[in-house]
């Protein structure tokens, strides 16, 4: 077996959860993580380092205090130049939920309300009438500005120093809905504060903007998942929350970045029929989202029918036709007829990290199935047309 892939995350728990074994048990085989930073803004970090002495305002975990250090000193860019990675995956969390404050000096510091927020320096910060709070919501189209200067400095600095480096933006989202126990249909994960759905809606729409940025402008690889569906869930590790996703979102995460770590092993032929295999799954993950969510509208929305007349009013009318989304499409099993025509081209490693594409496509299709499949069923027990 080959030796596992040295891996730094730069971005939050939406990444550097899929290095977890709770989340993808067997990653390990393949990926070892190195350097992280945690929630930081690429605005923050790219500008210099906030050496003013700090400290917590109530009790700190090791972890709190590390992270609310490595965002101020900027560590992880030294230590990316000094061991640069072999892959390095990009998340925008930081940015979208945080936002930065600007010192009278000009530096930046991430608005962290879960760490920053519990120290002696951010007092001082508020306290001073010339820190200025940055964000989307105040103005987006002035923080996107920032956001890309960082951004291109961020790009010449690992052209730089870290020019081997496979780099991946993991294009996040915020999810608005969450699974609950024992019931089939989500609900909504903020059910009675509107405003902050809102946030987050507007959220998604700014998230999008940074990651189309980010994965056009410098040649680099991206994973994107958003278009898929995917909700929070009550039984997640950390909670529910907006960017801690169902757990066949990381399983669907680890297959397309053993796609792109495969660039690097596999002979263009050979690339070119994983790449095909990855985006049959992701075709059908499409085809069934689109085919189930059409279904539902048909039952919500049925057509229109004229009213009787005459006669015709003495009879009853018939209920609505069922509409049921019916088996899975044919284009289901082109992924795996791929996959199969794969086999004994690659050895038995490469095969089973391929596999993990359509295997992955098969667990969230299921998920989607008993999700709108139920909402179906809801709403024809609602319009009594059953």
């Amino acid at each position: 077996m080959s030796d596992p892939r040295v891996v730094v995350v730069m971005g939050s728990c939406i990444t550097r959860d899929n290095f977890n074994s709770r989340f993808n048990a067997d990653y390990k085989q393949w990926f070892e993580v190195g350097a992280t930073t945690n929630q930081s803004s690429m605005i923050a970090l790219m500008s210099p380092p906030v050496d003013e002495p700090w400290e917590p305002l109530e009790p700190m975990k090791p972890y709190g205090l590390w992270n609310v250090a490595s965002d101020l000193n900027r560590e992880i860019l030294g230590l990316i130049a000094e061991n640069p990675p072999e892959i390095l995956i990009l998340d925008f969390f930081g940015d979208v939920h945080f936002g930065v404050l600007r010192m009278a000096d000009g530096r930046f510091v991430t608005n962290n309300r879960w760490r920053i927020h519990k120290t002696d320096l951010y007092q001082r910060l508020i306290d001073d009438e010339r820190t200025e709070v940055l964000s989307w919501q105040a103005d987006a189209d002035a923080y996107f500005e920032l956001w890309t200067e960082a951004m291109d400095r961020f790009a010449a600095f690992v052209t730089e120093h870290c020019p081997t480096t496979r780099v991946i933006v993991h294009c996040g989202f915020n999810a608005t809905e969450v699974m609950r126990p024992h019931l089939p249909i989500p609900g909504r994960l903020h059910p009675v504060n509107k405003e902050v759905r809102l946030t987050h809606v507007r959220g998604n729409d700014f998230w999008a903007r940074l990651n189309k940025y980010a994965s056009t402008s410098y040649g680099w690889d991206s994973i994107d998942l958003g278009g898929e569906s995917y909700t929070s869930f009550k039984e997640h590790p950390w909670g529910p929350f907006e960017v801690h996703y169902t757990m066949d979102y990381y399983h669907r995460f680890l297959g397309e970045l053993h796609r792109l770590a495969l660039r690097d092993d596999l002979a263009p032929d050979l690339m070119t029929k994983v790449d095909e295999i990855a985006d049959a799954s992701a075709e059908r993950v499409r085809t069934e989202l689109d085919r189930l969510s059409k279904a539902f509208d048909a039952v919500a929305n049925p057509p229109a029918r004229p009213s009787p007349t005459g006669w015709r009013k003495l009879v009853p009318r018939k209920t609505g036709e069922r509409t049921d989304p019916g088996p899975p499409a044919e284009v289901a099993r082109r992924d795996h007829d791929l996959l199969d025509a794969l086999r004994g081209t690659v050895d038995d490693e490469t095969f089973e990290r391929v596999a993990q594409l359509p295997a992955s496509a098969d667990e969230h299709v299921a998920v989607l199935r008993g999700i709108w499949l139920a909402r179906i069923e809801r709403r024809r027990d609602t319009d009594g047309s059953r």
